[in-house]
């Protein structure tokens, strides 16, 4: 049985401009009703009907609009690299921009990266080469004087320890005995080792 197209289908939509907001405004739905979906199931136990139900659009738009899961599952991945890279640009400085790779944050993006993975999926074919993390070299080579390659280096150990810790942080701190410290407390601190470890020669604050 065909679904009922909803107030987000293009019946009322005439001309190219409303056409191409409308487009947008269902894609903006769909990828923000299938990353909490891929990252608690994976992406592969969910349907794509199961996330236009989610997104309160119709069924046929996601084909028409998208494309299959797996593009779908792109732009989810796409479009949050996308938003972390505008936010390291528009840091006021180098620092702020490290700061936050390392904050304390949902585990969401970890899990859905994690479920993908263990999935079998190729993290190549999933995002590729990040805009996110090309941002972020870019101000710490910049800030450091040009190494490229060093400040790859340090962005990946950043962003390994930011989505280990995001992923076990919760195990790691009942195994080590630390369950009476709070999340946000103990994630600063585990993020200020990292910190100190990956820029041993700065002088600057660890970021808060």
């Amino acid at each position: 049985m065909a679904e009922t197209p909803t107030s987000t289908g293009l019946s009322g939509a005439s001309r190219p401009g409303e056409e191409s907001q409308a487009r947008a405004r269902v894609v903006q739905l769909l990828v923000e009703a299938a990353r909490p979906l891929f990252a608690s199931r994976g992406p592969a136990a969910v349907s794509l009907r199961e996330v236009a139900r989610a997104a309160g659009v119709n069924y046929g738009l996601i084909h028409q609009y998208v494309g299959t899961k797996d593009d779908l599952l792109k732009l989810v991945f796409q479009r949050s690299s996308d938003d972390y890279a505008q936010q390291f640009s528009a840091a006021a400085s180098t620092e702020d921009a490290i700061a936050i790779l390392m904050r304390p944050k949902s585990s969401e993006y970890v899990r859905m990266v994690a479920r993908s993975i263990l999935e079998g999926r190729d993290p190549a074919a999933i995002l590729g080469r990040s805009p996110a993390m090309d941002e972020l070299a870019r101000r710490i080579a910049e800030n450091a004087g040009g190494d490229d390659v060093a400040s790859r280096v340090q962005v990946a150990a950043l962003t390994s320890a930011a989505l280990g810790w995001g992923l076990f942080g919760s195990f790691v701190r009942d195994i080590t005995g630390l369950e009476d410290q709070s999340d946000e407390d103990l994630t600063l601190a585990v993020y200020a080792l990292v910190r100190r470890g990956v820029f041993p020669t700065t002088d600057e604050a660890d970021p808060s």
